[in-house]
Order: C-alpha cells, then structure tokens, then sequence
C-alpha cells in the first residue's frame, strides 16, 4: 500500500534524525490519534512526539534501505531511544513487522502551514485515561506503575501485540485532565497521550 504525496523536490532532504523505528496497533487501531483523526494501523501513518502534525516524511530502513513515506498524525513513541512509531501498513512496507522494531534515518518532506493548535481536539467524552510510558521490560513498566499508584492514581499496564507494555493512568475526568497532566509532568511523564476511557 502507497500513499502519494505532492511535495517540492529537494526542500528537507538532509537527514533530519537518526535512530529506532517501531510500529503500533492492536489496542489503538480505531480510536482518536493525537490530532482528533480516528487512527487505522492498516494505513500508512506514523507518531512522533515533536514533528509538526501534517508533516511528511521519508522513513528508511538502514537494514535494507526500503523507505516509506508517512503523514505524521500521532504522537509517540514514548520509549526510550525510539524515535519514530509507524502504523502496520508503513512498518510493512520497509520489512519492519517481525523484527518489531529497525534503525532507520527520517527526511522531512513537506512541511505544513496549519498551526499547531488547529490539531488539538480532545476525544469528545467525560472520562479519559492517560498512556504515561511505554517499556519492553514489564518490570520498569510495574516499577512506573508503582510510582503513579502511590501518588493515588488508578494505573494499569497493557501488553500490546508489540510486546511493549504500556502504563495508563484510569478514569479521569474531563475536569481534571489539565490539572491531571501537568501533574505527570512534575512525577517526569512529560511525554503524555490522551485517549477516550474505554
């Protein structure tokens, strides 16, 4: 599966970053993206916690030089060393699903003019729950877990179908999500994702 985009050639072609790809689904295919679009791992997308939303970029895989291009419309991935976290379509086209991860080098392609703020739509409910982390370990998963419990939040760990296991603080209220999030910024869960309570 391609997607086509349109771009000026040579605009951002240097090497933007280096580092550790990996790809996500499972439990996040259908709900809301960090940019209020509904996310479908079985088309090409990617997360990344700083680029612009909108932003276009090449993604190659330095193990064996396949390249994808993804819309940036998520943000992640929160583990460390890993920069970049692909959809199942675009993680399959640069043979990167059994491995689960890869090291690859991003290109920014385009670049887009919409504000950042214009993206920031909250799932329209009352209560949310709040992806503090991500490990491969389960023990530094349950070691955050054990922070966020004994600062009195409601914390569960989920095991993805990526092997990773994912700390979610539970049950809070629209009204307190604010409040809420710059809380987890002080514990040091700067990096924080927002999703509808299930």
């Amino acid at each position: 599966m391609l997607l086509t985009f349109f771009f000026i050639p040579g605009v951002f072609s240097e090497v933007y970053e280096k580092g550790i790809a990996s790809w996500y689904g499972g439990e996040f295919h259908l709900q809301l993206t960090a940019n209020g679009e509904i996310f479908d791992t079985y088309q090409i997308s990617a997360a990344h916690q700083e680029l612009p939303f909108g932003t276009i970029v090449q993604v190659r895989n330095l193990e064996n030089e396949k390249t994808v291009d993804v819309r940036i419309n998520d943000r992640g991935p929160f583990v460390e060393g890993r920069i970049i976290d692909l959809s199942y379509a675009a993680a399959e086209e640069i043979d990167m699903i059994r491995p689960g991860t890869a090291p690859v080098e991003l290109r920014i392609l385009y670049r887009p003019e919409i504000p950042e703020d214009h993206y920031h739509r909250l799932p329209e409910t009352d209560t949310y729950r709040i992806q503090t982390a991500a490990f491969s370990s389960q023990e530094r998963a349950e070691t955050a877990q054990a922070q966020l419990q004994e600062k009195g939040y409601t914390a569960d760990i989920e095991k993805g179908e990526d092997q990773l296991y994912r700390v979610f603080v539970r049950n809070i209220k629209r009204d307190r999500l604010e409040q809420t999030e710059e809380h987890l910024g002080t514990l040091g869960f700067s990096s924080v994702l927002i999703r509808a309570e299930q």
